[in-house]
């Protein structure tokens, strides 16, 4: 009974707690945009992202009595050499909108929200003056906390392991501060494409070495154990703090913590299990979210797994972590290596051996910089060649059951009963899945919510061939100075790349550019990086542009995979019928590829950019054309749909792709009192998010929309 009532208050408790995390996270939660002017903002220099003319920083909103995440767009060169240089806390007064950031729009998006709220954030400032106090005025509204002195020397040895040739600063930036340096992007996402990404989740291990570290010089100096370990219990929450507070090191600190702490006031040793269960729910307490990090995830998993399998040999143990790593690792990115489960083996006491050990060394000790700097070097270059070989399974995103099946399984398979048999169950299952992810049983057009913008993925059943008309692309109107020029990821990325490797795609058999513009064709370059392009289809004569053949240089296809085409030189490619254009020309607007398709008994038409003349044009050459589904040219601009373009192809329903409070007035009222005229019912990509269409073998064809208040079609 006594167990049984402390599981139950333990349970209460845990779900008042969480109750209370929510009830605080919606109370603060501004949903409507907000204007907001003379606020004050607490600004920690070790936080400061800059990229090109864009500032990125959490801090603390004094007057809203919270953290938000900021962004801010420096408006001179000389303002941005002053933010590189910032290097002590202070305070801000700016004036801008503040509001919870957007949820993703379309499937498998990234969900920036969730991810703000692993940080106990829940709402963005887009700031539009942003000014330092002076010391005198600022310290009448905030005096500066031991929290500050504490990040403002993070700052310091930020600055100062910056300045170690890479890729030494990288790395000790990384795993000793938790700090990410954009200029050390290509060697994490080669440790990540090599699957390796859980060692930087156990990079709470650095902890151990310095603790290590620590006790040998103590002894060195005859100071006593005892005071060592009374030191550390002083010196590991500060250490925790300066290396940025991730999830990981916090487990590795907070361990080491208690387990010094239960040592000197109990005199007892605790298990490494109890511990971090402990430290799991201390954890939880503070940010429920903090669960749902990839980090975190991986790091309090296979910590479990390294404490529960301490007597196993360093090979079986290699194989152990990458088997509990792949469910995790494939539920958030999709994609796994087949070298991982080999380099394991040996990584980890290569990793832990020597990777380390060059870090903390090469950062604390900088007589021996150049020696470890090397042996880091030689680290890097091996993985870059190894992540050259083409062994990437693009498996998809596993549905959340599998992910937890898994898992279990796995665990039960530590038990060494019917552990051959629970491994066939767990190959069996495996297999399954990719089979599912990867052969759709149904045909499917997707319309990417891509923002101001056009993309459509035609996916026949079996992914007998994936198809995708133009790539989306964000127009620009700043000017091209350097100090400007940001290196974010573009939404071919973020958005179609990423949709089609959750489904196990990563070729596509046929690309059509309809026409030139940036909003449709933007993306291509980066999509390329990505996903393997088969055919690229270009209205003719868009080929021989300069602002094509750049697009073309940066991207992967080769120019012998472009092809020019016009109703003249082919009149069908594929499912495709070729509509438009009749003949060359420079890829505008008037030149967009128009095709229709048929999916089962269901008739699509995509349009590009074409103008009402050039609608007018298609039904006069093609007399019995007809479309159940018709994508609204142009965003729903009045220069398209012509009233006689919709009379003629009779749609069951139109699909407008248009970004949200566009400057342009997509889709014009002109455009929507057609589609009313003719009893046309539509959706729109900026109210809907993603939209899916399905077609049934009765006749019937569903329509999904991503954003629930659209819900399902018939």
């Amino acid at each position: 009974m006594p167990i049984f009532t402390a599981w139950l208050v333990f349970v209460v408790a845990t779900l008042v707690v969480f109750f209370m995390w929510q009830k605080e996270m919606t109370a603060r939660s501004i949903i409507n945009e907000t204007e907001i002017t003379r606020q004050h903002l607490v600004v920690y220099p070790d936080d400061l992202q800059i990229d090109g003319d864009l500032l990125k920083f959490s801090a603390f909103w004094i007057e809203g009595k919270q953290k938000v995440q900021s962004f801010y767009i420096f408006k001179t060169e000389d303002e941005k050499k002053l933010f590189l240089d910032y290097n002590k806390t202070n305070v801000f007064l700016f004036s801008g909108t503040v509001k919870q950031p957007d949820s993703p729009t379309n499937e498998n998006q990234f969900n920036y929200q969730e991810f703000l709220k692993t940080k106990n954030i829940v709402n963005i400032v887009k700031i539009a003056e942003l000014n330092e106090l002076e010391k005198n005025q600022a310290k009448f509204i905030w005096e500066p906390t031991v929290l500050a002195h504490i990040r403002d020397f993070r700052k310091y040895l930020l600055d100062y392991l910056g300045q170690i040739a890479q890729p030494l600063a990288g790395y000790s930036q990384l795993l000793l501060l938790g700090y990410y340096d954009s200029d050390f992007s290509n060697p994490i996402e080669i440790i990540n494409k090599l699957g390796l990404l859980y060692l930087f989740s156990l990079s709470g291990m650095h902890v151990f070495y310095i603790i290590a570290i620590l006790r040998w010089l103590f002894a060195k100096l005859y100071i006593t154990d005892e005071f060592c370990s009374w030191f550390l219990l002083m010196v590991l929450p500060l250490y925790a703090i300066l290396g940025g507070l991730s999830a990981s090191l916090l487990r590795a600190v907070m361990m080491s913590w208690l387990i010094l702490f239960i040592q000197i006031f109990f005199k007892k040793t605790v298990s490494g299990i109890a511990v971090e269960s402990f430290v799991l729910i201390i954890n939880l307490y503070w940010c429920p979210l903090i669960i749902f990090s990839m980090g975190a995830q991986l790091s309090y998993l296979l910590t479990f797994i390294l404490i529960v399998n301490r007597k196993v040999n360093p090979i079986h143990l290699g194989l152990k972590l990458t088997a509990y790593s792949i469910p995790i690792v494939l539920w958030n990115t999709y994609e796994w290596n087949w070298l991982t489960t080999f380099l394991s083996v040996g990584m980890v006491p290569f990793f832990e051996w020597i990777v380390m050990p060059a870090v903390v060394i090469g950062a604390i000790a900088p007589v021996l910089g150049t020696l470890c700097n090397q042996v880091l070097m030689v680290f890097t270059k091996i993985l870059f060649s190894l992540s050259s070989w083409p062994l990437t399974w693009d498996y998809g995103k596993p549905p959340l059951f599998f992910v937890v099946l898994w898992l279990v399984l796995l665990l039960l398979s530590e038990r060494r009963e019917n552990s051959r048999k629970i491994l066939v169950y767990l190959s069996i299952s495996f297999v399954f899945c990719a089979v599912i992810i990867r052969f759709p049983l149904q045909d499917q057009v997707v319309y990417f919510d891509i923002g101001q913008g056009d993309s459509t993925l035609i996916r026949e059943r079996f992914n007998k061939s994936i198809t995708l008309v133009d790539t989306g692309g964000k127009v620009t109107f700043n000017n091209n100075e350097e100090w400007k020029k940001r290196t974010s990821k573009t939404m071919g990325e973020t958005i179609i790349a990423n949709y089609l490797l959750s489904k196990g795609i990563s070729k596509i058999d046929n690309l059509f550019l309809t026409h030139q513009d940036t909003d449709h064709v933007g993306n291509f370059p980066s999509l390329t990086q990505k996903i393997k392009i088969n055919r690229l289809f270009v209205p003719d004569g868009m080929d021989s542009l300069t602002s094509f053949q750049t697009r073309l240089a940066d991207s992967t296809i080769d120019m012998n995979r472009v092809y020019p085409i016009s109703i003249v030189k082919a009149d069908r490619i594929g499912i495709f019928k070729i509509l438009h254009p009749f003949i060359r020309g420079e890829g505008k607007n008037e030149d967009s590829i128009a095709v229709s398709f048929n999916l089962k008994k269901t008739s699509f038409i995509i349009s590009g950019d074409l103008d009402q003349d050039g609608e007018k044009e298609v039904i006069n050459l093609f007399k019995t054309l007809q479309a159940d589904i018709l994508k609204i040219g142009h965003h729903g601009s009045k220069t398209s749909t012509a009233k006689e373009y919709v009379n003629k192809l009779k749609p069951k329903f139109a699909v407008i792709s248009a970004g949200r409070n566009n400057r342009y007035g997509h889709p014009n009222i002109e455009t929507l009192a057609t589609l009313d005229e003719f009893k046309v019912p539509y959706v729109n990509t900026a109210n809907a998010g993603m939209i899916q269409v399905i077609p049934t073998k009765n006749n019937e064809t569903i329509i999904k929309t991503f954003l629930k208040e659209n819900g399902e079609m018939r």
